[in-house]
């Protein structure tokens, strides 16, 4: 790419400023004459505006490094992809690639590439736990909250271009599996039910409450690591509910359908002893098919074996009178 910068002016005036800059060096003290000769040749011959157009070269980037996300989240025992892809011109050549991590006032190499000193580019504590990729992205594995940090990645070209770029992550552990106790165990109409949500506390979690997976009801309070949902239940309140914890690197969730009378939900079953029945029905016959099948097998194992054993008796018994047979 390239830009123009014009100059337009009186001759004369322009002649003096460059003979004035010529001046200033005595190595040129010869050259003044002739340049203000010229000048004033040219003012009086032309007498007209120049236009000096100066022709200067913008730099088209001979590095550029592009970093996908600024900020990431990674969770404990898990991977996170610091993403980013660089370019070089073409009269321009890789000559290194670094990662540092930054935490507090301290920093550590994590990555040099190329490195001749190692067998791998990963520094020791990262050798065996890191993936690296041909666009200077950098993958973490097993994380650790120790990885927490500002990471910055550093590019230098054979010419001497520097560039750096950030990316700041942040470890966190992931939540845990809910668990939905209701009290009373079976509602009745217009009695006040609570349901509480409970989960192990994590770094960033949040927790909330959603009617048949999709509204989040108003009637709901949230203590650290407890979610409380209060009803006065009536029957359009025989529905599911969901216990939704999460924070950035993590989500679970856990449904509960509310246990009520026969007058409340049109059943004196609760759904748990429901489907409890269920399984009893299914379980109950085929445990009684197995058994009578075991049984019948036995049976006629042990017929098998009495009339091999009855042949067999009947077999040494002629031999030993031979006068029977006949």
């Amino acid at each position: 790419m390239l830009a123009l910068s014009v100059i337009a002016g009186n001759a004369f005036y322009i002649c003096e400023s460059l003979d004035a800059m010529v001046s200033l060096s005595s190595c040129l003290i010869s050259s003044r004459c002739r340049l203000t000769q010229m000048c004033l040749y040219s003012y009086k011959h032309w007498h007209y505006i120049f236009i000096f157009i100066t022709i200067v070269p913008v730099s088209t980037g001979a590095l550029e490094i592009e970093v996908e996300h600024a900020t990431l989240y990674g969770a404990v025992g898990e991977s996170v992809l610091l993403s980013v892809n660089y370019s070089l011109s073409k009269e321009t050549k890789l000559l290194d690639i670094t990662w540092k991590l930054k935490q507090g006032l301290g920093t550590r190499k994590v990555y040099d590439f190329p490195n001749k000193m190692l067998s791998s580019p990963f520094i020791t504590n990262y050798e065996k736990r890191a993936e690296d990729f041909r666009n200077g992205s950098i993958l973490l594995k097993d994380l650790m909250f120790s990885d927490e940090g500002l990471y910055v990645i550093t590019i230098t070209t054979n010419d001497g271009i520097e560039k750096d770029r950030e990316i700041q992550l942040y470890i966190e552990a992931p939540v845990t599996m809910p668990s939905i106790t209701q009290s009373p165990q079976s509602a009745s109409h217009g009695e006040l039910v609570s349901l509480i949500c409970n989960a192990s506390r994590a770094a960033n979690m949040t927790m909330r409450w959603l009617e048949s997976n999709s509204s989040s009801p108003e009637n709901s309070f949230s203590d650290e690591n407890v979610m409380l949902l209060t009803l006065t239940v009536a029957p359009e309140d025989c529905r599911t509910y969901t216990c939704v914890v999460e924070n950035n690197v993590s989500r679970k969730q856990l449904s509960h359908t509310l246990n009520g009378s026969e007058e409340l939900c049109g059943s004196d079953i609760l759904p748990d002893q429901s489907s409890l029945w269920i399984s009893l029905g299914i379980l109950i016959p085929i445990a009684v098919c197995s058994i009578i099948i075991i049984v019948v097998m036995g049976w006629c194992y042990k017929t098998k074996r009495e009339d091999k054993k009855k042949v067999k008796d009947e077999a040494e018994l002629q031999e030993m009178n031979p006068d029977l047979s006949k």
